[in-house]
């Protein structure tokens, strides 16, 4: 049975203490669990949602399902068997490995740091465009030796050897022509190693990605202009971000002892 004591008219009051909302077979449900239940919405959702007595009430009642859900489960035991302990710990290592990323983060991303960051990199905010093949393959000693042969012929040989090789799934059409792209567009190793090439070359080392490892052949660039800050704002953050976390996450694993099971992986 439903029992239901108060409801609150403030939400998210700033009290020291928690507003009780509802009770559940004894089970009290606070504001704070409401709080909860809205944790994925924006402020501003959260504010329109809350202005309207139905909404405010259709979501308490939402929340006395989940509970009269989560009571039943515990009664059957659900919380006690290998599925939701695999599921706890799923949880646990994607909250935490976020929080420690947002934590080394704190202070580093501001306006000024931002801002840095696009005139040390002016070249990654331009509309310059490159055109390039590329060969996928999933082992770096192949790919080296794919580089000897690509270097050996002609744009057609190349597109051969990536119709028949490549572990890029749209090679069987488009045969490794990736055609004009931007910055941006590809991911950045990739973008990184087409734009720093030279046009005609077939570039000296394989590229690796979380994709694999990439033989690449810059075909002909096209230079554009630098964009304003102000067009390219986000983007430079969001940037800036990438690269912290990155680096942050290296130090990490040079401080650490790992070791890794080659024959293992490739099986998987």
């Amino acid at each position: 049975m439903r029992l239901i004591t108060a409801l609150a008219i403030t939400l998210f009051a700033t009290n020291s203490f928690a507003v009780e909302i509802a009770k559940v077979n004894g089970r009290t449900l606070t504001e704070k669990d409401i709080e909860s239940a809205l944790a994925g919405m924006t402020p501003g959702q959260r504010e329109g949602l809350l202005k309207d007595q139905a909404a405010r009430r259709q979501v308490v009642q939402s929340l006395i399902d989940q509970e009269v859900l989560l009571q039943e489960a515990e009664k059957e035991k659900l919380d006690q068997n290998q599925e939701f302990k695999d599921a706890i710990a799923a949880f646990k290592r994607q909250y935490l490995t976020n929080k420690v990323l947002q934590k080394s983060l704190t202070g580093k991303l501001t306006d000024s740091a931002a801002k840095k960051y696009y005139e040390a990199n002016r070249s990654k905010f331009s509309t310059d465009q490159v055109q390039a093949y590329h060969i996928l393959v999933s082992d770096e000693l192949e790919a080296k030796e794919l580089i000897k042969k690509a270097k050996a012929t002609n744009d057609d040989g190349f597109k051969a050897l990536a119709e028949k090789l490549s572990k890029d799934p749209s090679a069987k059409n488009n045969r490794g022509d990736l055609g004009f792209f931007t910055r941006g567009t590809m991911v950045q190793e990739f973008t990184d190693a087409a734009f720093g090439g030279k046009e005609g070359q077939v570039l000296d080392h394989p590229v690796k990605t979380s994709f694999g490892y990439h033989v690449i052949k810059v075909i002909k660039k096209k230079p554009g202009q630098v964009m304003s800050y102000a067009d390219v704002e986000n983007s430079v953050k969001s940037m800036l971000r990438n690269e912290l976390a990155e680096g942050y996450v290296n130090s990490l694993r040079e401080q650490s002892k790992i070791s890794l099971d080659q024959k293992a992986v490739d099986k998987l």
